[in-house]
């Protein structure tokens, strides 16, 4: 994987050209990123990020290309042993993993695809993947390019939805379930006992939401902005960036995935899950609640404090066998940069335990 100079070059020009909004005086982060801090992490795109060595990092690992679905499927495989999906959602990317690839592979044989539509898995002009479509290409990349009939899969944000729906179309391939994400989001179905956590759904919904609803009705019409500016793109993802965490991101790890997503040209992709969900009504675990059925590989679940939505583990276990649940001190939405060794370890014992 290379990107050109020409590109890097032209990124350049667009970032020292960068036209700043105002903003009202004390404007903090509940009206949206601050200017002060896009203006910080832009001067530092600019000026002190350096691609190449991310790159490098990047071109460290084993990456592959595989037709599937009609697309060139980007992945990553390490190691040997059980196979093990790592699966990321959005806005992130395969970086996510850097960190993490290498504290699983002499466990593990670690393959972290590019999900369809995200990243290195994209052609201009290539069709778009929703969560089912996405499940069934990931499949087909485990089972009939890689040769596993069995394998174990870890996930969060689109990647949980992801592994859930592999597990329910296939539950003869997936043999166990790792999430730090719970893709239940219907309150309403929550029993009585679980107002104060159904209230706070509706909460987040309300404050934090706004963003799936753009993504998920108007994908094309956000798309030509971020895809124009690298700093309207840098403010539209470094707001989640920042307040989906515990602690703050290192600014590197955000730029790099920031640049993935620029050089590929890949945000308006990226949104696709969302369409497919709001626009035309994909399937979702939530239905699979409503229809009283259940997901059949035993599930490990990481409940961070400072994921985005907390859902009960009484709720889960209506669906989902869950094998352990652990509550870690620290962490949030990205947990595979913010506590790197507290997801290895517990991804060690899920792998452990299904030998």
């Amino acid at each position: 994987m290379h990107v050109g100079d020409d590109v890097l070059d032209d990124l350049a020009r667009r970032l020292a050209a960068t036209r700043w909004p105002d903003a009202p005086p004390g404007a903090g982060w509940e009206q949206g990123a601050p200017v002060d801090h896009v203006r910080g992490l832009v001067e530092r795109w600019r000026d002190g990020f350096d691609w190449r060595a991310q790159e490098a990092v990047l071109n460290s690992f084993a990456q592959f290309t595989a037709p599937v679905s009609g697309i060139d499927l980007h992945f990553i495989a390490e190691g040997e042993g059980v196979p093990v999906l790592l699966l990321h959602g959005w806005p992130s990317t395969v970086w996510e993993f850097h960190e993490l690839i290498p504290a699983l592979r002499s466990d593990a044989r670690v393959v972290v695809p590019s999900l369809p539509g995200y990243g290195f898995s994209f052609a201009p002009g290539q069709r778009r993947f929703g969560v089912v479509d996405c499940a069934e290409a990931i499949h087909t990349l485990m089972t009939e390019v890689l040769g596993h009939e069995r394998y174990l899969v870890v996930g969060g944000d689109w990647g949980a939805s992801i592994a859930v729906r592999l597990t329910y179309a296939h539950p003869e391939a997936v043999a166990g379930l790792h999430l730090y994400m719970m893709p239940l989001r219907r309150p309403e179905t929550w029993p009585d006992s679980e107002a104060e956590s159904r209230e706070a759904l509706r909460r987040w919904s309300r404050e934090e939401g706004a963003y799936i609803q753009i993504q998920g009705t108007r994908p094309q019409t956000l798309a030509y902005g971020l895809s124009d500016s690298p700093a309207g793109l840098a403010g539209w993802l470094a707001e989640k960036f920042e307040v989906w965490t515990d602690a703050s991101l290192d600014p590197d790890d955000v730029l790099t995935m920031i640049t993935i997503y620029w050089v590929t040209g890949t945000i308006g992709a990226s949104f696709w899950p969302y369409y497919a969900r709001l626009s035309q009504r994909e399937w979702v675990l939530d239905d699979v609640v409503a229809a009283g059925g259940r997901i059949a590989a035993p599930l490990t679940y990481l409940d961070f404090p400072k994921e985005l939505v907390h859902v009960p583990r009484a709720v889960v276990e209506r669906v989902f066998d869950v094998e352990r649940w652990e509550a870690p001190q620290r962490g949030g939405h990205f947990p595979a940069l913010e506590q790197t060794e507290v997801l290895a370890e517990s991804v060690r014992r899920f792998v452990g335990s299904s030998r």
